[in-house]
């Protein structure tokens, strides 16, 4: 049963093989963590909205990037009292283990939703859509 404050369950997309090979290696690099190289190729698939598959993965990574600041961020006024380096590191390993999650969905030309922030995606970037 679903209520008007919960927003409707993330679909995948149905793509075309063609589409998703063509955006398969943006949407590969978007999930890349290392120098913000992920976080720029988000940043570039969504404003160019020209590869419906790699739009998804973009917006499933940014969301990711997004989450994974917030949570850092929260740490970060807890290292005044001894647990925050414990939590910031199971933060960004849960960061690299999701980011893994991702290459993987990606690489194999699924369009599955990353468990925890996908349902962010919607509310972040729900109006987003190919052009």
């Amino acid at each position: 049963m679903t209520d008007a404050t919960t927003p409707p369950p993330s679909t995948a997309p149905q793509l075309s093989q063609q589409e998703i090979d063509s955006g398969k290696t943006m949407a590969i690099l978007a999930y890349i963590p290392i120098a913000f190289v992920g976080l720029i190729v988000s940043i570039v698939c969504i404003s160019n909205k020209n590869n419906a598959y790699s739009l998804y993965h973009a917006k499933q990574a940014l969301t990711l990037y997004i989450c994974w600041i917030v949570a850092a961020l929260c740490c970060l006024p807890l290292f005044l009292i001894c647990i925050g380096f414990p939590l910031l590191v199971a933060v960004n390993v849960c960061g690299i283990v999701l980011c893994i999650l991702g290459i993987i969905n990606s690489s194999s030309g699924q369009c599955k939703p990353l468990p925890v922030t996908s349902k962010f995606v919607d509310k972040f970037f729900g109006k987003i859509q190919k052009v």
